[in-house]
């Protein structure tokens, strides 16, 4: 009676020191706990703004229809997103603190109805037994995981063969036209319709010299793309069977990139069987302790389920297009991250097998050659590790910077030796460019004359009126074929004429604050609004003209059944909540919320290398379109992996504190 007596107060106790850090912090914050408090209620607040203003804006409408309704729907997101938020933070601070010896799970009482139901049916618990161990050694390999995704993903392979829309067309024809100029083909230059006029880049911008390659899509894959294409038409005759190589070229890579990762987050960052990276001598007992228990059965067939069936996944693997591409390299580097945090958590700073630093640098190159952002993404990620792993400092700089500079130092040369053509900077001005034009369209009196002399040799005010589309800022910046408007005067428009353009806007703006409001959040809110439908979706890239009507036999090759898988994924995601998962913006959405909770609970080394998905958040903003569901995909397929990291965290935590606890009180 008295051990018992014992036991069961040890045990009390124990259930406290779990449960106390909790309560302490919400009844004592500090000033910094004030400020994460206040963004996430800043993060709150703007995900129930898009949500609230997503019925005014699919009107047509403006912020200053705002009504009671929108209110509504205004406190009820903000009340769910700020709820969901406390319940993942209250959770993870109590885990476990019913049963400690024992690490507790969120659904206790229905696990344990389970296991007496399952112990009184033999047979059931022998084949569920047998299930999980099969499920296991499925996935305990990364190959095992991507022949499991090779596999499922080969019907969408051989029956849509590819993917693509009018990015990868445009790289094409400047491959094309590059190659023709090198032969000595006389082309038409600035005298003429170019693939450099689509997307288009200010003649200023143009070598004297003809050269028909930019860096609009990024140079390098242009290269890639356009080189393979080129191959395979000398083969065939056609580009088709080339755009065929590039799918099933990407769909090997994503089920690597997924597979990878997938085993890195499976096993807690170590996806050896030995730990090679550390000699016993290395790491303290307390440190070889610091590891969670490898993924059970249901994060495993939670992961393949979602890699299978989610036509996000399952169309991106054929897509040609740079967006796909970046997000599994980004699924890839973020997988190297979390296992550099594992390693670092048990003290294996130093000792990093040469075959993460290799992933790492090719992990990089592969962003860095996707999407021109991952610059930045990159950039910000080395100065980061810089300041808080300093000790590591030789992978970073071997890993991230050199990739990055090396890549810098090529794309400036190729600019400044007139070999390509530069982006040009109106690209990077969509969300100012949707501002003006709303303001030209629906108060064009409201341009003061100074600003509209100043942007005569830039825009086309009237025509940005009659062009504007709340959604796409495409139409406005004179992005399409020959048949286009003119809005912007990328022919005449010089460097010098382009230095007023942010004054001119400003000035507009002082003058039409709410419709510049409007235009923000018009083409902006779809990324955090999970019940508005994609813009464009990435079904769009299975059966749009340039698939079905303008290859030379890719069209021919089951026409009907494209056409009805593209429709099925469209009818799925246009089923109230069910078709969310088919979304982008809804994985966004409950990123911000993880992540929120991740900074309340003030993990820093996770934050650390999950912040580019905030960046990434960013680019999206500012992107063209609204919704753009190709710029959600590396936040998409990114979320089941940190909610597992997640969740893998929260039980090693709980499994320190009911250590500690029983040493503290009961003298172990």
């Amino acid at each position: 009676m008295i051990k018992t007596a014992r036991a069961t107060t040890a045990e009390t106790q124990i259930e406290t020191a779990i449960s106390k850090p909790g309560r302490k912090h919400l009844q004592h914050v500090s000033g910094w706990g004030i400020i994460r408090w206040t963004i996430v209620v800043i993060v709150c607040a703007w995900i129930a703004l898009c949500t609230a203003v997503g019925p005014i804006y699919r009107a047509d409408a403006s912020l200053s229809n705002f009504s009671w309704h929108n209110g509504l729907l205004f406190a009820f997101s903000f009340s769910l997103c700020f709820a969901a938020i406390l319940v993942l933070y209250q959770w993870s601070q109590h885990f476990g603190s019913q049963h400690s010896s024992i690490l507790g799970s969120p659904f206790t009482v229905i696990s344990q109805h389970f296991a007496r139901y399952m112990a009184k049916h033999t047979k059931l618990r022998t084949i569920a037994e047998r299930c999980s161990t099969v499920i296991i050694r499925c996935t305990d390999r990364w190959w095992k995981i991507a022949i499991i995704l090779l596999i499922g993903w080969l019907w969408a392979y051989v029956t849509l063969l590819v993917a693509f829309g009018a990015d990868v067309r445009s790289q094409i024809n400047e491959f094309n036209l590059w190659w023709a100029n090198i032969q000595g083909i006389q082309l038409p230059y600035k005298q003429g319709f170019t693939p450099m006029d689509v997307y288009p880049t200010a003649h200023y911008l143009w070598p004297d010299h003809p050269t028909y390659l930019t860096n609009q899509h990024n140079i390098v894959l242009t290269m890639v793309y356009g080189s393979i294409v080129a191959l395979m038409r000398a083969l065939t005759a056609s580009d088709d069977a080339g755009l065929v190589v590039l799918a099933g070229t990407q769909y090997v890579f994503a089920a690597f990139c997924f597979s990878a990762t997938a085993h890195r987050i499976f096993t807690c960052g170590n996806p050896y069987q030995r730990q090679e990276y550390a000699d016993k001598s290395d790491v303290s007992h307390h440190h070889r302790s610091m590891q969670p228990a490898p993924a059970g059965v249901l994060p495993r067939v939670l992961v393949v389920v979602f890699l299978l069936c989610c036509p996000l996944v399952v169309f991106s693997t054929i897509s040609i297009t740079k967006s796909p591409l970046f997000a599994f390299a980004f699924v890839w580097w973020l997988g190297i991250w979390y296992q550099l945090q594992q390693m670092k958590r048990q003290g294996c700073r130093n000792r990093i097998p040469r075959r993460l630093t290799v992933a790492m640098i090719i992990s990089t190159i592969v962003m860095l050659i996707s999407v021109k952002y991952a610059l930045y993404i990159v950039a910000f990620q080395l100065v980061v590790c810089l300041i808080a792993d300093r000790k590591r400092w030789k992978f970073t700089v071997t890993a991230l910077a050199l990739p990055l500079i090396i890549f810098q130092i090529a794309i400036t040369t190729l600019v400044s030796t007139g070999t390509i053509i530069t982006g040009d900077p109106i690209e990077s001005k969509g969300v100012q460019l949707q501002q003006i034009a709303r303001v030209a369209q629906r108060n064009p009196q409201g341009i003061p004359e100074d600003a509209r002399k100043a942007l005569e040799p830039i825009l086309d005010l009237s025509a940005m009126g009659q062009q504007y589309f709340p959604n796409d800022a495409d139409r406005v910046k004179s992005s399409g074929t020959i048949e286009k408007v003119t809005t912007y005067k990328w022919r005449t428009v010089s460097s010098e004429d382009m230095k007023a353009f942010n004054s001119a806007w400003l000035e507009i703006g002082l003058r039409n604050p709410v419709l510049y409001l409007d235009a923000f959040l018009a083409k902006s809110y779809g990324y955090f609004d999970v019940s508005d439908p994609p813009y464009v979706s990435m079904g769009y890239y299975v059966n749009n003209h340039y698939v079905q009507e303008s290859t030379t036999w890719i069209k021919y090759w089951l026409h009907d059944w494209r056409n009805n898988v593209a429709q099925h994924a469209t009818n799925w995601g246009n089923t109230p909540i069910l078709g969310w998962v088919t979304h982008g913006n809804f994985w966004v959405v409950l990123t911000l919320l993880l992540m929120c909770t991740q900074l309340l609970l003030k993990r820093w080394d996770s934050l650390a290398y999950q912040f580019p998905l905030i960046l990434i958040m960013g680019v999206m903003t500012i992107a063209p379109a609204n919704n753009f569901e190709r710029h959600m995909l590396p936040i998409a397929f990114s979320f089941l992996f940190i909610a597992i990291a997640f969740y893998q965290e929260t039980c090693l935590r709980t499994k320190q504190v009911v250590d500690t606890a029983r040493k503290d009180k009961l003298g172990i």
